[in-house]
């Protein structure tokens, strides 16, 4: 499979928090705003010294608790960027695909679900007639821990019965997207209500 074209992102997506989560381009476009936001946060701390220091002397003191304060949002904004920056979207060719089988059962795309122990990058979640189908193009996904924390959360939050299987073979994936879309399978307001709780449980 060959890795396609990136989602297009312009500066006002960026600065206007666009990226909508669950949608193809999340992370792409999360990464950018996450770098964004903390140059400008660490700037602004580091020109609250600079003025301290070099302009208003007499107010240096004013000035570097002002910068100390600023501070927390800076390191929170570098935190969120360095979280996004492990993961990435994944090609367009997953997406399209995911698209023309899923046949209009609640899908959430570009996922970072966090666990105890890791994180874990999902290009796409597929819930339908209590199937959460999920699959991973990303490096060192352990499957049977993931599998295990989302059987773990659902029956915490009374989602029993369901099949639960993290896919990293995408011709496997297409497969079984195939099959339910060939049974011509509805979705049930249950498979919406699980996709919202993947929301819930990703970055």
């Amino acid at each position: 499979m060959t890795q396609t074209e990136k989602p297009t992102t312009t500066i006002f997506d960026i600065l206007t928090l666009r990226a909508k989560k669950g949608t193809y381009g999340y992370i792409h476009t999360m990464k950018r705003f996450a770098a964004i936001r903390a140059a400008l946060c660490c700037g602004f701390s580091l020109l609250l010294v600079i003025c301290g220091r070099l302009i208003f002397t007499r107010y240096a003191g004013l000035f570097t608790l002002l910068a100390i304060i600023s501070s927390v949002p800076a390191a929170m904004s570098a935190v969120s960027f360095i979280m996004y920056a492990r993961f990435r979207t994944g090609s367009r060719e997953i997406f399209d695909s995911v698209e023309s089988l899923r046949n209009n059962a609640p899908v959430f795309y570009d996922s970072v679900i966090t666990t105890p122990d890791k994180s874990y990058g999902v290009n796409c979640f597929v819930a339908l007639n209590k199937n959460l189908l999920a699959f991973s193009d990303h490096e060192k996904i352990e499957v049977s821990k993931l599998e295990k924390y989302l059987q773990n959360m659902a029956r915490k939050n009374g989602y029993k019965d369901w099949t639960i299987k993290v896919f990293t073979d995408f011709s496997a994936y297409q497969e079984r997207l195939g099959y339910l879309k060939e049974k011509k399978v509805k979705p049930l307001n249950k498979d919406r209500e699980m996709i919202e709780l993947v929301g819930n449980l990703s970055l």
